[in-house]
């Protein structure tokens, strides 16, 4: 594993190579780019050389025109019959001079000959007033202008000429070049352009009708140039004004070979820096595989001192046997163990040391299958071993096979196990002592429990006994009551009625009373039943279904399924399904509408769940520890004993069950039961 100061050297010579060829590569292309500038500067004065030599080859034409008798006499006379001879003359120089056309303008652009009088007569009705060369040339100025003419549109360019007689302006004399001739005059194969001083492109070649954004960049001798791509290809830009005609000629060269180049110096200078970096590593790792060679025999040989120290000095026997069970080596501890010397056990059979008895079987299967092919190591085998004066003692032997050098043989490991033996022994003993007691204490502890199991049946009869006293005196006492009164309405036969209904639901209320002390008291089925729980749940909501419409109340259930059954009595399930609905609706009662009751029903592999919702005020967190205790309520004096949600509990308990209660979502109680699923 390297250390961390290799690490941070790599680390340091790494970023020393890179910077290196960010350097190097900056220099590259700073070079590659002043060489393609300088190439540039030499290809756009040779443009511009040939440019004027080819524009110089049609601007005197103007000019020859200017001089001619019979065009001033055109343009001085222009209804006299001399247009004719003019239009022939002018075409005549222009198959001499190899242009496109020749114009003659009188003062309001309208052409009165034309060498192209032939074939261009839309040319010869058409007012050139607005172009800029007429305008030039009636100003007294040379005049040129690039103009996109035809169907469809072909750039041409116009040279003109004021026309003088006797110093005054009397026409234009104009000549007319198409760019395709242009081309001819410019053997260029590179991109080329001719803007105006507006930017405006007015001849190019080998160029897009729009050029991108350029990026400059400044050169470390100052030089800034302008980089531009077409089409995924870099080009350089170079550009010069010409002064005197205000067109701005522009070229653009190649710069591919400027990351070629950059890529090619940089990856030189970093593969040269990796491949110094290998070598160097490549020199240390030489160097420390030597040292750590040298290390590794100096270990070895310490190694090896240190193992036979640790066999003369180790607390266990060791004994190395060939696949005879002839024994070839014993340590000191092995001698002591067994009170013999090294000398007398070499080259005796390891047999001779352990007692022929049953004791002692698997591990002469063993040493009988030494140097077979089913030979299995043998692991903390007890036994008896026998010392050189004939005594026995207890042992435990494993016996392997030298991993890395089979030709070893085995090694036999002994170890004295005398003492605990007698551990083991004394263990036993405590432990007979102690099952005694434990018997004994937990007969008392049964004992105990009985009491306290009668002295809380007291407790619980005592508080019930309150209860029922102050829940059936009321009933009684309105019993007694309504005697009193229907003995003094004998002759009112519909008074005598009303109070029979009074009685009779006073009856009834004691009848509930009693019905809770018996469900209470209800003992476990013994067998457990299939029990639909959509059917008991339609049919516990069947008995509440007034109460619910008297309360306004609104039911959130989604029927489980016929084939979601639960494992428990179908009656003492549906006393759950009514307890826990009836408190929930008397949670409700006093509060606010509008009234939410929420059923639930989920079967997920073995357990069926319920979930009994409600919007009420909820439960108190002090009171949720005793919820489930018999007699404890937090309704009102007189309106219930406080055992229905104990016998849910009692109930849920025997049915293999649980219950729990938590807050709602909506701040109500919210009571989850579980059963075990009916299989």
């Amino acid at each position: 594993m390297l250390s961390f100061r290799p690490l941070l050297v790599m680390a340091v010579y790494l970023l020393c190579v890179m910077a290196l060829t960010l350097v190097a590569g900056s220099y590259s292309r700073n070079w590659a780019l002043e060489s393609l500038h300088e190439e540039a500067a030499d290809r756009l004065l040779g443009n511009v050389t040939q440019l004027r030599t080819a524009l110089d080859q049609y601007r005197y034409l103007p000019f020859v025109l200017t001089q001619s008798r019979e065009v001033r006499t055109l343009l001085r006379h222009p209804d006299a019959d001399v247009g004719g001879p003019v239009d022939r003359y002018l075409e005549q120089i222009n198959l001499v001079a190899g242009s496109s056309a020749l114009l003659v303008l009188d003062l309001n652009g309208r052409p009165q000959a034309s060498s192209n009088w032939r074939d261009q007569q839309e040319l010869l009705a058409t007012s050139q007033f607005d172009k800029q060369y007429f305008q030039q040339a009636s100003s007294g100025h040379e005049g040129r202008e690039f103009v996109q003419e035809g169907t469809p549109p072909r750039a041409a360019l116009y040279l003109s000429a004021p026309i003088y007689d006797q110093q005054d302006l009397i026409g234009v004399a104009a000549m007319r070049l198409e760019l395709d001739k242009l081309h001819e005059q410019l053997p260029i194969d590179y991109p080329f352009l001719i803007a105006g001083e507006d930017g405006e492109q007015l001849f190019s070649m080998n160029m897009p009708a729009r050029l991108p954004e350029t990026n400059s960049e400044v050169l470390r001798d100052g030089t800034q140039v302008r980089l531009l791509t077409l089409d995924h290809t870099p080009y350089l830009v170079h550009s010069v004004l010409l002064d005197d005609l205000n067109w701005k000629v522009s070229v653009l060269v190649d710069a591919r070979n400027v990351g070629q180049q950059q890529s090619i110096f940089a990856g030189s200078i970093a593969g040269t820096g990796f491949a110094l970096g290998l070598l160097i590593l490549y020199i240390r790792e030489k160097r420390q595989k030597r040292a750590l060679q040298r290390e590794q025999a100096e270990e070895r040989a310490l190694n090896q001192e240190r193992q036979r120290d640790m066999i003369s000095t180790a607390q266990v026997g060791l004994i190395n046997i060939d696949s005879q069970g002839i024994i070839h080596f014993i340590n000191p501890m092995a001698t002591q163990l067994f009170g013999v010397t090294a000398d007398s056990m070499r080259h005796r059979a390891f047999s001779t040391l352990i007692l022929d008895d049953d004791t002692g079987r698997l591990l002469r299967e063993t040493l009988g299958s030494l140097g077979r092919d089913h030979f299995e190591p043998l692991t903390n085998a007890e036994t008896l071993g026998r010392r050189g004066d004939g005594s026995l003692f207890p042992m435990m032997v494993s016996v392997r096979g030298m991993a890395h050098h089979p030709e070893l043989g085995y090694l036999v490991t002994v170890i004295d196990i005398s003492r605990r033996k007698r551990l083991e022994q004394a263990l036993r003993e405590a432990n007979e002592s102690l099952e005694h007691k434990v018997v004994e204490r937990t007969r008392a502890l049964e004992e105990t429990q009985a009491e306290l199991v009668q002295a809380g049946k007291l407790a619980a009869l005592g508080r019930m006994s309150a209860q029922v006293v102050h829940e059936l005196n009321q009933p009684l006492t309105a019993i007694r009551t309504y005697l009193a009164i229907g003995r003094r309405q004998l002759e009112n036969p519909q008074l005598q009625a009303d109070n029979y209904r009074q009685l009779e639901s006073l009856i009834d209320r004691m009848a509930l009373i009693t019905g809770q002390l018996k469900t209470f008291a209800y003992k476990k089925p013994e067998t457990l039943a299939p029990v639909p729980v959509e059917q008991s749940i339609d049919q516990v909501l069947g008995l509440f279904r007034g109460r619910f419409t008297e309360m306004n109340l609104q039911l959130c259930y989604d029927p489980p399924g016929p084939e979601v059954q639960l494992a428990g009595d179908q009656a003492r399930f549906e006393q759950v399904l009514i307890n826990l609905v009836k408190n929930a609706c008397d949670a409700m009662q006093n509060e606010q509408a509008p009234h939410r009751l929420t059923l639930l029903v989920s079967a997920e592999g073995e357990e069926v769940s319920l979930r009994v919702e409600d919007n009420g005020p909820g439960i108190a967190a002090e009171h949720r520890e005793q919820l489930f205790e018999p007699f404890f309520t937090t309704k009102e004096v007189g309106t219930g004993l406080g055992l229905g949600l104990a016998i849910v509990h009692s109930i849920v308990r025997d049915l293999g069950g649980s219950i729990k209660v938590s807050q709602g979502a909506e701040g109500g109680a919210c009571f989850e039961v579980i059963f075990k699923r009916y299989a």
